[in-house]
């Protein structure tokens, strides 16, 4: 870390580097706290762009430097090195020692329980040795690790190996980021795939010995399943001869691309029945296609720059969502990513940390992996193919793969396939990458002499940097039913482009009920007047699932706003309208399932924001649980027979199927345990035989104040499982009483197996009491101080993870005086912790308001 003044990074300002690397060529000689890496590299200067050879490095120690053969004294700062080179080609040589023992930050080359591993996106490598660490600076590389560990992995193909070395061969050019090494005892879970052209991929799924060894076989079925489906769907054959991931305890994110070998954070690859539940192994098998779909997208052509971002990780969640729906429901999982996005996206979009889906400017980018660049980056794409449709979609792809393989592309190469595929002009649907902010669709409507007419109006409120929006392209997927509920108009897709803009279906003999934004066409703030009666008409005939699901949501916003505003008592359309989604066999259960959960506390904080009343979290907190009440004593006559239908029977299998019905049974469980005092659920936890169930039985118990003796045995039977035990770290924390939601974080800290060391272990305790609403909200604002003098300990030790971690306090200014001073406070005290990292110095200036990006 230098104690300059961190520098902001402008898109108008890139550059390519001045010189070309044909190949790379590293040793790495493992040692602990002294390892030596040695760089052998072929450069030749790019006329085009001359410049002075620069090569970033931070926390290297250089042992010496040559130049063709020729000792070389380069100048050395604390972000990289400057040397004179000849005019022509040459060969750069150099030696540095690096200490992975001692490197918490979990970026470069670092330890974990005893293995080597390396995570170097965005900027890690420049940790390793000293190289130009940008994504446009691709080259081959060949990599010699000597160590006397059994294991030694690398990008590309095994060349040779032996006792105590191993060297690996990557032919695909290939940016730094995208460099992995991993050294350790492991042991491998051994499969092979057949590509569509007959080749015989090797496949391996590493893993510590032991207890491990059993978990890897869904991750390998998830992972063929990905390979045939990117041939099927994508075209795309995978182009090594081997294929690796290994299971890591302490990493940052989820999982890394890196070619040819997947470097996952061990939650998001290792599953068993007895320690998952259905949601983690949906994880996993996404979070797999996810880093495998990067292959092409992301590693056979990677972003240009870091503004570029989401050109790889918006596509690829578009493509690992796609696959997601292939395996279950495609209805349930545009329900699922619509509500993470207005959750948590519209939240980002609509608060001093709103950005572009390619920003601008940035200090830290590893601040920029965001929601808003991931999931909404994925809404684009989605957008993209309704407007041109799926045909025009594929044929662009095609092109986008051919034109650009083993390019560093940009957001302007990708809509230009678009452009020459289809022949439209995509320039106003690139202001969605330039704009932030989450536009607000009004609509109004008339009916004269059988002409129905929608009227809408769009505006995207000022964000951070940009006061002015302009008018975006924003399709609109829209139904009309009858009043008797049949369809008389299906789903069409209105293309709006207009500030405002108007569209009229003719030939009705009676006004339609409008079905507007189906399937969630545009991640837009949909504002019209509504009654409760034509919501419930909604959930009861639309054919539309998500506008089904929303209506049910709109209802239950609506009824808990009045029950935290005026007292009143749950509407009876609402509990109607559950009853009789519930009754309908029909219907898919993980869609029952969803229908039945109400909006989240943090959700309807938002809306009484929006709506311009002040939100009470602990009213909320008590509203939320009294509708909960309200709705079980309403259906209480129907949910034995819910329950019983939803039992599966056999072997426990993650399809989509037997999910789906584990979780209405599961939220059934939720409603009779308001009833029962809990019997049911203490039933279900002491005779269940996977995890998915025990866990939902001990959580019905805590929600309702009980299930003390069901959470000591839990944690007696899986201390010695840390996947399992840091789901009874979040679930402790998260179904706390909100008055004592700190004090139990408090004294989860202090539990032995508490370490602020590993990312996942913290985001156990801490995430969850910062998703804790009410709690963490608490009027004392002991949650508020608790985590900033968490965060202050962590910053030292991993300012990634610090820095994500702040986004708990972004909300801040959507409370009352007293919580806003306390936020503010904390966020202010952290600011001037003394050695405060870029990273976090930059997230929490941005919050405060003192930044934008």
């Amino acid at each position: 870390m230098t104690d300059a003044a961190p520098q902001t990074i402008y898109l108008k300002d890139y550059r390519p580097f001045g010189f070309y690397l044909d190949d790379v060529h590293l040793t790495f000689r493992l040692a602990a706290s002294a390892t030596r890496v040695i760089s052998r590299i072929s450069v030749r200067p790019n006329a085009k762009f001359p410049g002075t050879f620069f090569l970033h490095g931070q926390d290297v120690k250089l042992i010496w430097a040559k130049i063709d053969g020729v000792d070389v004294s380069p100048v050395v700062t604390a972000d990289g090195l400057t040397c004179d080179v000849p005019d022509g080609s040459f060969v750069w040589e150099a030696e540095v020692e690096i200490s992975p023992a001692t490197n918490t930050a979990l970026e470069g080359l670092y330890m974990s329980n005893a293995m080597y591993c390396t995570q170097c996106e965005a900027e890690g490598f420049r940790k390793i040795t000293f190289y130009p660490d940008r994504p446009d600076v691709m080259s081959v590389f060949t990599v010699r690790i000597e160590g006397d560990l059994p294991v030694l992995l690398s990008n590309g193909n095994p060349t040779g190996s032996d006792d105590g070395w191993a060297e690996w061969h990557d032919p695909w050019p290939k940016p730094a980021y995208l460099f992995a090494l991993v050294a350790g005892d492991l042991v491998a879970h051994a499969d092979t795939f057949n590509t569509m052209s007959g080749k015989t991929i090797a496949l391996n799924i590493y893993v510590r010995p032991g207890p491990d060894e059993d978990k890897c076989a869904f991750g390998m079925a998830a992972l063929k399943r990905s390979m045939a489906w990117d041939e099927t769907v994508y075209g795309r054959e995978y182009d090594l001869d081997i294929f690796n991931i290994v299971a890591v305890d302490d990493f940052n994110m989820g999982a890394m691309e890196n070619k040819g070998l997947n470097i996952f954070n061990s939650s998001c690859v290792l599953a068993s029945p007895e320690t998952s539940t259905d949601a983690n192994f949906e994880r996993i098998e996404a979070i797999i296609a996810h880093e495998y779909f990067h292959n092409w997208t992301g590693n056979r052509i990677t972003c240009r720059d870091w503004f570029q971002l989401c050109l790889k990780e918006g596509l690829t969640v578009f493509r690992d969502q796609h696959y997601t729906g292939d395996q279950g429901s495609h209805a349930v999982k545009r329900i699922e990513d619509a509500i993470t996005l207005r959750s948590r996206q519209f939240r980002e979009d609509n608060g001093p940390l709103a950005h572009a889906v390619r920003p601008e400017s940035f200090i830290e980018i590893n601040n920029f992996y965001t929601i808003t660049v991931y999931e909404k980056g994925a809404e684009l794409i989605g957008m993209l193919k309704r407007l041109v449709g799926d045909d025009a979609y594929y044929k662009s792809l095609d092109l986008y793969f051919t034109r650009h393989d083993g390019d560093a592309a940009t957001i302007e190469d990708w809509l230009a396939v678009f452009e020459d595929t289809t022949g439209r002009d995509l320039t106003q649907f690139k202001r969605w990458y330039s704009q932030a902010g989450t536009p607000r669709l009004t609509v109004t409507d008339d009916f004269r002499d059988g002409i129905y007419t929608l009227h809408f109006t769009q505006e995207t409120p000022p964000t951070p940097g940009q006061d002015n929006k302009s008018a975006q392209v924003i399709p609109i997927a829209v139904g009309l039913l009858s009043q008797s509920g049949a369809e008389v108009q299906a789903t069409t897709v209105l293309e709006m482009t207009g500030t405002k803009q108007s569209f009229a279906f003719d030939g009705l003999s009676d006004k339609p009920v409008p079905s507007i934004l189906r399937d969630f066409s545009a991640p837009v703030i949909l504002q019209r007047d509504q009654t409760n009666a034509e919501r419930a008409f909604l959930m009861a005939h639309d054919t539309d699932p998500f506008n089904t699901w929303d209506a049910g949501d709109a209802l239950a916003k609506d009824v808990l706003t009045k029950s935290i505003t005026e007292n009143t008592a749950p509407d009876a359309a609402y509990l109607d309208g559950i009853t009789a989604i519930l009754r309908d066999d029909a219907r898919d259960p993980a869609f029952r399932s969803l229908c039945l959960s109400l909006p989240s506390e943090d959700d309807m904080a938002q809306a009484l924001h929006d709506a311009g009343t002040v939100p009470d979290p602990l009213a909320i907190h008590h509203a939320i649980e009294a509708l909960k009440l309200a709705t079980a004593l309403h259906v209480q006559n129907i949910l034995p027979r819910i329950q019983a239908d939803m039992i599966v029977e056999g072997p426990y299998s993650p399809n989509a199927k037997a999910a789906g019905k584990r979780s209405l049974g599961n939220a059934v469980l939720g409603l009779l345990s308001r009833l029962d005092g809990g019997a049911a659920a203490a039933k279900q936890y002491a005779n269940a035989d996977n995890m998915t169930m025990q866990l939902a039985g001990l959580a019905a118990l805590l929600r309702i104040g009980k299930g003390e003796d069901e959470s000591t045995a839990f944690r007696n039977q899986w201390r010695a499982d840390r996947l399992v035990m840091d789901k009874w770290f979040g679930l402790t924390v998260s179904l706390s009483a909100p008055q004592m939601a700190a004090d139990t974080a408090k004294r989860l800290t202090q539990e032995p197996d508490f370490d602020m060391k590993n990312p996942n272990r913290f985001r156990a305790v801490f995430g969850a009491l910062a998703g804790h609403s009410a709690g963490f909200h608490d009027a004392s604002g002991a949650s508020y101080r608790l985590l900033g003098d968490w965060l202050a300990k962590l910053d030292a030790i991993n300012p990634q993870t610090t820095a994500r971690m702040t986004t708990a306090f972004e909300t801040w200014r959507r409370y009352g005086t007293n919580r806003q001073d306390q936020m503010r406070d904390v966020l202010q005290t952290l600011a001037k912790t003394p050695g405060l990292s870029p990273d976090t110095g930059e997230m929490v200036g941005r919050i405060l308001g003192n930044q934008s990006s």
